[in-house]
């Protein structure tokens, strides 16, 4: 528990601090502006999930923005498809979605899974709900996150943020379908 408040304050302190800090990243899953100040300066990541769909994320002063999903809490997740805890929390959390209406779940595969591998795994496990990222646009989002939070890659790597993006809660090792809605009343 302790080091998951660890992780939490690492998170929030260090993304309060990054503006104007550039990630390692790939030009087909980040983004940067024209330079700018480092003030006004913003990275962003850009992906496109199983189903086609476009959203970002943008690091921010506490926490994680994610422009197409403003209003709504989101469960972000690192996995590895091979995992059996990462497998059955994407299986809770297909269950739950119904129930966490205002809840996005998005789902960041780090196992080397290609597009058309990421969407035969999903339909294997009967995954509905849930934004599947593969990991060749997930690494430089998992390298921020090592980077700023100090993790050392275990998974699942869980982190929940607010209807405002900021994260409320950051944990390695998956959550019971009790912990997921107990915390999504939280947030």
């Amino acid at each position: 528990m302790k080091s998951r408040k660890i992780l939490l304050s690492l998170l929030i302190a260090l993304i309060s601090g990054i503006n104007g800090v550039a990630a390692e990243t790939s030009p087909a899953s980040a983004t940067q502006p024209a330079p700018q100040s480092p003030q006004t300066q913003k990275l962003q990541f850009t992906f496109t999930d199983t189903h086609g769909q476009i959203f970002h994320i943008i690091p921010g002063p506490k926490g994680l923005n994610y422009p197409e999903f403003k209003g709504k809490k989101v469960f972000a997740m690192f996995f590895i498809n091979s995992g059996t805890p990462c497998r059955n929390e994407l299986q809770t959390l297909t269950q739950l979605k119904p129930k966490l209406k205002d809840m996005e779940v998005v789902a960041f595969e780090l196992k080397g899974l290609k597009p058309d591998q990421l969407k035969a795994f999903e339909k294997e496990l009967s995954l509905q709900g849930i934004h599947l990222v593969d990991t060749a646009q997930a690494l430089p989002f998992a390298n921020f996150i090592a980077r700023v939070a100090g993790w050392k890659g275990s998974v699942p790597l869980i982190i929940l943020s607010d209807k405002n993006g900021e994260v409320k809660h950051m944990q390695l090792g998956a959550m019971t379908a009790k912990e997921i809605e107990d915390y999504y009343k939280k947030l």
